[in-house]
């Protein structure tokens, strides 16, 4: 796999013989604290009370803005929020329109999933914030593209490669007693028979120079954002802020870093053979942030130019099946919420408590399609891939894999929040992820959305 990113790295070098640069590539950035009240619920748990409490550090959107003179043709929204719906992104898209004259489609809004972010739906049973406080700090959120387009200035772009395997581990895993169980169930070691799946340790690096300094990094790579869990009742960046914060040092303070999370809907930081290791807290999201960032720093020293002689974007809406509630599953759901009977009905020891008016929505709407939108952006000989969900490992590893650009970076949770998109073998295996409520269409779904984004990287990359 590493050796792949070399390859990689060898082909932007020898692109670089016969790229001809735009003739004025010039780039925004900002970063903008979007300050959602603190007493909204915060996502990504199970517990009682949801209310936060107050700031542990700095919730963000941080824009990067790219422009070919004064004509600005990408926008990249980077937001430290545990996911953001297709609506959502949409009302962010006309604010922006409508505050900088830039048009909603040229416009990517990604989520770094931290679980410590205010929620912007609900989760099983969970609660979301009221509508209106939600689009009084998207508000805010805005703000950070017309910051960025104000600081434009000539840049150029460089991307480099490095490799981190110990912080991910494939979460999903086959044991004795024949049930795919996940690795934060405290195991035994000689219980577990074999991870179900890969890991990604690539960590791509895409530094933005200005004035012959570098003034910003987007950091790819595939982790699961969640180590500060329902103990924690403070708005938290989680890792991506330790990053954020490391770059920093080895930086300026001035200096800006997006965390754009890779597909990592089966890969968390958990190492079950180690019980002594630190699972929670942020003395771990602290450890993950500075150990992906002097990976990352290491990455821009071998980055090497990318030519930027052409930015175009691409988006399709793809269609999908929904995964269906039978009878029995339907009854189950009605029944419990009638005789409020207690019993474990689903993977992962998910309660019937949750998971009851999950399935009764999705057994309303299982016969309704569903158009999620898959994006794609050229930046010269970098292609940036937005997918709408918490995708497993495996697609970006082939999308990497089978892209014609010389760097590929992907980005799951981008643009819309669809739930687990697991691969077609996960569904056969069963585990938390393929469980009606967790996930929500069928399953070649995942195959449907990638197949979209290698189609619209060959398209963009033609010449």
């Amino acid at each position: 796999m590493f050796s792949a990113a070399i390859s990689r790295l060898f082909l932007h070098r020898e692109l670089l013989k016969y790229g001809n640069e735009m003739k004025k590539l010039k780039i925004g950035l900002a970063q903008v604290e979007y300050k959602p009240k603190i007493g909204l619920p915060m996502m990504g748990h199970f517990r009682d009370d949801y209310s936060s409490r107050g700031f542990h550090d700095p919730l963000y959107s941080k824009a990067i803005v790219f422009a070919d003179g004064d004509s600005v043709e990408f926008v990249l929204v980077s937001l430290d929020i545990c996911m953001i719906t297709a609506a959502q992104v949409e009302l962010l898209r006309e604010i922006i329109q409508e505050d900088t004259g830039v048009l909603g489609s040229k416009v990517f809004v990604t989520a770094t999933h931290t679980h410590g972010g205010p929620a912007t739906e609900r989760i099983y049973t969970s609660p979301k914030a009221q509508d209106q406080d939600i689009e009084e700090f998207l508000k805010r959120a805005a703000k950070s593209v017309k910051v960025a387009i104000s600081n434009l200035a000539e840049a150029q772009i460089k991307v480099g490669y490095g490799y981190e395997d110990r912080l991910g581990f494939n979460r999903r895993l086959k044991c004795k007693d024949g049930q795919t169980h996940m690795n934060w169930e405290m195991l035994e070691k000689d219980f577990v028979l074999e991870e179900l799946g890969p890991i990604d340790p690539e960590v791509a690096v895409v530094s933005i120079e200005q004035n012959g300094r570098a003034v910003s990094a987007m950091v790819n790579h595939a982790l699961h954002t969640a180590i500060l869990d329902y103990e924690n009742f403070e708005y938290t960046a989680d890792f991506p802020g330790y990053l954020a914060q490391a770059m920093e040092k080895f930086f300026d303070k001035d200096f800006i870093t997006l965390f754009l999370n890779g597909c990592c809907g089966n890969i968390n930081h958990i190492n079950y053979a180690d019980h002594s290791s630190p699972r929670r807290g942020f003395e771990m999201a602290q450890r993950c942030g500075y150990m992906l960032a002097a990976e990352a720093f290491k990455a821009t020293k071998n980055a090497a130019l990318c030519p930027v002689d052409k930015i175009a974007v691409s988006s399709e809406k793809v269609e999908l099946e929904r995964l269906k509630i039978d009878e029995k599953m339907y009854e189950k759901a009605v029944d419990f919420l009638k005789n409020g009977q207690e019993e474990n009905a689903i993977a992962d020891g998910l309660p019937m408590e949750y998971a009851a008016p999950v399935w009764i929505e999705m057994w309303k709407k299982q016969n309704e399609t569903y158009n999620a939108e898959v994006m794609v952006a050229r930046v010269g000989a970098l292609a940036i891939v937005g997918l709408p969900g918490e995708m497993f490992c495996e697609f970006g590893l082939e999308i990497k894999e089978k892209s014609p650009a010389a760097h590929t970076i992907v980005i799951e949770l981008s643009n819309d929040a669809i739930g687990y998109v697991p691969t077609e073998v996960a569904f056969d295996q069963g585990g938390y992820e393929v469980t009606a409520g967790a996930c929500h269409f069928v399953a070649n779904a995942g195959e449907k959305l990638k197949d979209s984004a290698i189609r619209q990287i060959n398209n963009l990359f033609k010449n």
